[in-house]
């Protein structure tokens, strides 16, 4: 069984949280319906079909950079003209409703840097790799939104082992499903509640993860699964998204 390993990064990346409203927060990470969309655009995959050929896919991810946020308003102008036209323009009077703009708070990651694994196989795995390896990029990638531009880096295809009940160290986002026994330790850990599965209507289920707020740190204690990456540097291990 093989992985697909690259890093994404950027200067400022949003991921919003779902519950969010007029504020919007962000994740500190890309969950993997984020990364269902990263992969459509490096390969092509229109907004209609990504989810569908990208459904058999399973990510991890891995916090490079401190995690670090910054909050801006940001200026939405309302594009809706009276007759339900298009509309672009800043006067009031042409619009369906009274303001030509609405102002938001938004949060936003700063340096963002994430190593991405990907494991599947087919097609898609294959066109995805042929794709970073050429650094062939068929929409743009972003951060989130399309203000905050990614940048790629391939970094390679790995063995990947599949361990269960075992005592390990977890360098990724892991669920708290997959984590029977959490070791008590020195670094700094996050809680999430997480979309990881999203649905051709755009229903989507949930579930709940920890990771580590510091990079290169890792959540240790007693796993259901856990997978072990044969990187060049060494075995790392990492927890898939979905994992069932």
């Amino acid at each position: 069984m093989e992985v697909l390993v690259f890093e994404v990064f950027g200067s400022l990346g949003h991921f919003r949280k779902f519950y969010t409203t007029s504020s919007a927060l962000t994740y500190p990470f890309p969950p993997p319906t984020v990364l269902r969309g990263l992969v459509g655009a490096i390969i092509g995959l229109r907004r209609e079909e990504y989810l569908t050929h990208t459904k058999d896919l399973k990510f991890a991810v891995q916090i490079l950079s401190p995690v670090k946020t910054l909050t801006i308003s940001v200026n939405f102008i309302n594009t809706k003209g009276k007759s339900g036209s298009f509309e672009p323009s800043l006067k009031a009077q042409s619009k369906a409703e009274e303001s030509a703009r609405t102002q938001v708070i938004q949060q936003l990651v700063k340096d963002p840097r994430y190593k991405v694994f990907v494991l599947g196989d087919g097609n898609v795995f294959e066109t995805l790799r042929e794709h970073l390896e050429l650094r062939k990029f068929f929409y743009t990638p972003v951060l989130g939104t399309s203000e905050h531009i990614a940048e790629i880096e391939y970094v390679g295809t790995f063995e990947v082992k599949e361990l269960e009940d075992v005592e390990g160290r977890c360098y990724s986002v892991c669920p708290l499903e997959l984590l029977e026994d959490l070791m008590i330790t020195s670094i700094k850990i996050g809680k999430e509640l997480i979309p990881y599965r999203m649905e051709e209507d755009r229903t989507a289920s949930y579930t709940e993860v920890l990771y580590p707020k510091e990079p290169n740190t890792a959540i240790e204690g007693k796993f259901k699964k856990l997978w072990l990456v044969e990187m060049p540097s060494g075995e790392v291990g990492v927890c898939f998204m979905p994992h069932a």
